[in-house]
């Protein structure tokens, strides 16, 4: 069972300006605000654990991926997402449907239930319709584009996983266990082979991921992406993503709920074609 037809009313008051700002958020829901990520904040301060303690919380962090590796390979949820800067600020709601490894669908809607945006991807190409401006845009993540805005690590083909606090599927180094200096739990220190290297915060006593920090080669902050309001179960999903940047305070926040029980979808379920009449323009 899917939302594929359900647009019901919401109470949320969406801002003109948040329209855009929400198919960027969502388009690379991660990267797109990069230009406000830098190098210019500290890693997390930790303290050092002794090695039966790193062995016992490493054999944790491992059953926690291992479970990962069997969850269910899609989500159905509502979906409020806000962007907040000195610059500006929107919100929008509507329903997210996603599928691993990169599928994702998102229609934001008016206080009516109408549509008013729609975003497909497949970690290849997307799309992108306005519905007020009748409007389609179209591209490759590959593009020019997204090579410029996309930061070291960020990987489009692996989408699903940053959206549900997951690590995505591939062999992965720990270089180094470290607990949190304020006890919120264990940051493992990860390398996945490809110049990719991240920081995760593992809360042993849930199992679950509470923050991802990429870092690049220079170990400066890259991206930063913190989870919370988990539901539980066997397969636990946050129901509220913060991608935080380093600049002025600005936050994207997702706000998932009324998850559908394991919905089911195929790669059709992640095409839309923009309607006729609609000026359609390539992102290359």
């Amino acid at each position: 069972m899917s939302r594929k037809n359900e647009l019901k009313p919401v109470k949320e008051k969406i801002k003109r300006t948040g329209v855009k700002l929400c198919f960027v958020a969502l388009y690379l829901l991660f990267f797109a605000f990069s230009l406000l990520i830098n190098g210019c904040s500290s890693l997390p301060s930790t303290v050092p654990v002794t090695v039966p303690e790193s062995l016992n919380v490493t054999d944790r962090f491992k059953e926690m991926v291992a479970k990962q590796s069997e969850c269910h390979c899609c989500i159905d949820a509502r979906a409020v997402v806000s962007f907040k800067s000195i610059w500006d600020s929107g919100t929008i709601s509507g329903y997210l449907q996603a599928m691993a490894p990169s599928f994702m669908k998102f229609v934001g809607v008016n206080p009516f239930g109408m549509p008013l945006v729609i975003l497909v991807t497949d970690g290849d190409t997307f799309r992108y319709v306005t519905i007020p401006e009748k409007k389609g845009y179209e591209g490759g993540v590959s593009g020019a584009t997204f090579t410029k805005y996309a930061p070291e690590g960020f990987l489009p083909e692996h989408g699903f996983y940053w959206i549900i606090g997951r690590l995505y599927p591939g062999i992965i180094t720990i270089s180094d266990v470290s607990k949190d200096e304020e006890g919120k739990g264990y940051w493992f220190n990860l390398d996945y082979g490809h110049g990719a290297k991240s920081l995760v915060l593992f809360d042993e006593n849930q199992g679950i991921l509470l923050r991802h920090i990429v870092v690049n080669e220079q170990e400066e902050k890259i991206l930063d992406i913190s989870y919370g309001s988990y539901q539980p179960g066997p397969c636990p999903i946050p129901g509220e993503i913060i991608v935080s940047s380093l600049v002025h305070g600005s936050t994207l926040t997702m706000k998932m709920s009324d998850w559908l029980p394991e919905p089911a979808f195929s790669k059709q379920d992640f095409y839309y074609e923009i309607p006729a009449g609609f000026e359609r323009v390539t992102v290359k």
